[in-house]
């Protein structure tokens, strides 16, 4: 066990043995901390008896309600509570989670957040999941609706009014997987000092710099029978070019000679972009941490975009560490939520102290000071 839990405070600390060692060593790491994680998460039902608990909220979004593909404007979030939040007056930092494509705000996260707070190998946060089931990539649209305003102007205000949180940028994290972890991911940088940290598993970075090889649908009817990857991407595209006059709601980009596309619009939705991580240089820098997690292996994935993408922040001098798992692309998300709180709640602001505590150390205060105690 002391092997194992020194593994894993290496890995999640972001440290990496050095090259001499070889890829082995580095495997052998990784294998560890999935194996201890896995772990943490089969003795969940243990700690779900004295867990934390959840509160679904469905908010009728005005900023969804004048999109035009009939998607529900009575949008769910689900909050997770940490154990104990109903007995304390403690104000907790809140990590917003956006899952991957077609993924409902369901509890599968719920045991291992149990389980890992239980063992004290992540604080106590609040984490808030975003309903994303219908496949969405939360841009501004004047199709799919203005998704980013649904974040900072309804979720947001809900989640710090309802709940004792960190208000501001300290206290908040923003994270998520595959075209979750891009929407993630652009939402910090388009709306800066909202968030202070993001994490990333798997996200599909490469959405708004290359235009895809598949066939496109003849028109929206026929949307619904392209792939996945295809419907994420026009997606993108009516959010950066729409064109309601076009039979799919954007004009067509094309690629310039340097392999990116060529429409200006597209460029600061390109993250494989050195010159536009330049761009947005302040808000990077400016971010307490940024985690990017990818799989080893294991069928189609997005760690080649990924890894270019933070070769470009380590030019910038941005702050983080990139972490390669086992696993594949969809799989393990439960662990790797977990290892992305625990690297980044250490970055946030701590939750503020109990006021009850507060209220007796300024008693006590006040009594030496009327005994003359200095």
């Amino acid at each position: 066990m002391a092997l194992v839990g020194a593994a894993l405070g290496a890995v999640a600390a972001g440290h990496r043995p050095p090259l001499r060692q070889g890829r082995r060593v580095r495997q052998l790491l990784d294998i560890l901390l999935a194996a201890c994680l896995l772990a943490l998460v089969g003795t969940a039902s243990l700690a779900r008896a004295q867990g934390g608990s959840t509160v679904i909220h469905d908010i009728e979004s005005a900023a969804i309600a004048d999109n035009q593909m009939g998607i529900a404007a009575l949008r769910r979030v689900l909050v997770y509570l940490p154990r104990g939040y109903a007995d304390t007056r403690r104000s907790y930092p809140v990590l917003y989670w956006i899952p991957g494509w077609e993924t409902p705000a369901s509890r599968e996260y719920v045991a291992g957040l149990d389980a890992a707070i239980d063992k004290r190998w992540i604080p106590e946060a609040i984490v808030v999941i975003v309903d994303v089931r219908e496949g969405l990539v939360l841009l501004n649209s004047t199709v799919f609706g203005r998704w980013e305003e649904f974040v900072t102007d309804e979720v947001i205000p809900l989640i710090d009014g309802e709940y004792r949180t960190i208000p501001d940028a300290r206290g908040r994290a923003i994270m998520g997987h595959s075209t979750g972890g891009y929407g993630a991911l652009m939402l910090s940088l388009l709306h800066p000092g909202v968030w202070s940290a993001v994490g990333l598993n798997d996200a599909s970075v490469w959405a708004g710099c290359t235009v895809p090889w598949q066939e496109f649908p003849d028109d929206m009817q026929s949307v619904p029978e392209a792939s996945g990857y295809l419907r994420a991407w026009m997606q993108v595209a009516i959010a950066i070019a729409p064109n309601p006059e076009a039979p799919l709601l954007f004009d067509m980009p094309t690629e310039g000679e340097d392999g990116w596309i060529s429409d200006p619009r597209w460029k600061p939705y390109c993250l494989l972009r050195a010159d536009v991580l330049d761009m947005y240089r302040e808000t990077l820098l400016g971010m307490s941490t940024i985690q990017v997690l990818v799989p080893r292996r294991g069928g189609p994935t997005n760690a080649m975009p990924n890894v270019t993408m933070w070769h470009g922040m380590t030019s910038l001098g941005v702050r983080g560490a990139f972490t390669e798992m086992p696993g594949t692309h969809g799989g393990d998300r439960v662990n790797r939520l977990v290892l992305l709180a625990r690297r980044i709640l250490p970055k946030l602001a701590d939750a503020f102290p109990d006021v009850r505590a507060q209220t007796t150390t300024w008693g006590r205060i006040k009594r030496r000071l009327g005994d003359g105690t200095p």
